[in-house]
Order: C-alpha cells, then structure tokens, then sequence
C-alpha cells in the first residue's frame, strides 16, 4: 500500500516550520517516501499555476495547474513502495491578503486536482491518502499575514483597516470543512498551531506520528530549524510608516531591510 500525506496549506500556520521539519529529517524519511517540498514544487512552477487559477477560476486555469501537477509526479521516484510526502501551501490557492475578493475559495478544486493526480500516478495500486491542513486562530492568522504583507509589499493600511478588508472570508477551520465536503472519499486532517507550539517537534509533530518510523529511527528526528516569525510591534509600526512615505520602491526596499536586520541583530544580541 502506498501512503500519502498531502500538506497543502494553509498560509501562515507554521508551514516554514513544518517544511524545515521535513527538510531536516529528509534522510530518515526517503527510504519510506518521496518528498516534495516547495523548493521542488516552485521550480515545476506548480506554485504559480495553481496561485493562477486561484485568481482567474477558469477552466484552463485548473487543466493547467492538473497536467503539471500529473507531470511533476510522473518524475518522482517511488520505487516498489514508496509513498509520498508533499507539503505546499500554495496548492490551497494565493495567500488571501494578496486576493482578498476570492480568499481560499479556489481550495476545494485544487485539492481534489492534487488528490487525482496522485491516484493516477498509482493507478491500479492501493492508496491511502490523507489531506493535511494546518490551522491558526483567525486573530493570531491575521496579524501574522499583516506583518507579512508589511514587509514584502507596500501595504498601507493599519491592522484593524486590514482585518476589516478580509472579514467577508471564511476562517480556515471553515475552509477546511469546505474541503473536506468536496472530497468525502478522503480523509482531511486538521491540527492548530497554537496546540502544535507545545509538542516535540512543533509544526512538524503530525509528520512525525505520520512516519510511523522505528523506536530506534523515531529517537533521530530532529526539530525543524526554521520558523517564521513576526517582528516587535515597534518594528511593524516602522515598517507601516515607510510604506506610507514617498520613497521610490527600490529605496523604500532597502529602508525596511535595514530595519528588519537591525531588529534580528539586535534580538540575537540579546540572547
């Protein structure tokens, strides 16, 4: 039997972590599956065709991101009984403060495009596939894709002005219970971060309960390396009042570069 775990988002709920989780833990984890993390997954372009179709919602949009998808899985080895490890965020559709009308609406179709993709790939074997979702409580999910968006675009709104461009959009619990509607045939797992910050292995925890590795093997997994976390409220509010200057893009850039630096120097200097 081949055994699946698809991560596919969402956006902001320690994925980073949970990729560095499985990064680090890559050598144990190959003789049992094949993985494919974003580094994989973008350089296919696949990130960018279902980001696409999560803004257009067109039918060639959707054929698109799936005969990629089939492609991609089509060069993977998985030898006799390897199963298959994928986690992208991007693959639940463009992070909804970058297409606030839509927001995860395309999520549903891009799943059940993964999901069909990969029994084609096995086609006439047997399957046990599970749909991996992420969460975080809507407050906490918010400020952390404002601070986001602070950083690597010109956002010039205030955190309440943002949260009221989004209140329209489903919390992710709802969207994973969307998901799960659209593919009844598939189990869809859910965990929130904030219960995941208090185990072992944080973020990458349903990974590793997922690997069902060896006492022996289980003793050598390591905790991911990479997290993603916000800067100090006073850094955001510097970073807010630059976007709202009147410098020219490639300086305004470098302005909150330095700022950002200053303030990793600086908490790194404190420990």
């Amino acid at each position: 039997m081949r055994r699946v775990l698809l991560h596919l988002g969402l956006h902001k709920t320690g994925t980073t972590a949970a990729q560095s989780f499985l990064y680090e833990n890559r050598e144990l984890i190959w003789p049992h599956f094949s993985l494919a993390l974003p580094y994989k997954t973008r350089k296919a372009g696949l990130s960018e065709a279902a980001t696409r179709h999560s803004i257009y919602r067109l039918d060639s949009t959707l054929s698109d991101f799936g005969i990629r998808m089939n492609d991609f899985l089509g060069k993977l080895d998985f030898g006799t009984r390897r199963g298959l490890i994928l986690s992208e965020e991007n693959f639940s559709g463009l992070r909804p403060s970058r297409n606030r009308v839509e927001g995860y609406a395309a999520a549903p179709d891009l799943v059940a495009t993964v999901v069909s993709a990969v029994h084609r790939r096995f086609l006439g074997e047997e399957v046990d596939m599970t749909v991996y979702l992420s969460l975080r409580q809507r407050d906490s999910w918010l400020y952390s894709l404002w601070a986001h968006d602070l950083q690597h675009s010109r956002v010039v709104r205030d955190f309440d002005e943002f949260c009221a461009d989004l209140d329209h959009l489903p919390d992710l619990q709802g969207t994973a219970d969307t998901i799960r509607k659209r593919l009844p045939s598939v189990t869809v797992q859910t965990a929130w971060l904030e219960d995941l910050q208090k185990r072992q292995f944080g973020p990458g925890a349903p990974f590793a309960e997922f690997l069902d590795l060896s006492q022996s093997k289980a003793l050598r997994l390591v905790a991911p390396d990479r997290t993603n976390s916000s800067p100090s409220k006073e850094v955001l509010a510097d970073l807010l009042a630059l976007n709202r200057s009147s410098l020219e893009d490639a300086a305004l850039n470098a302005r909150k570069k330095a700022v950002v630096e200053t303030s990793q120097s600086e908490m790194i200097g404190q420990k």
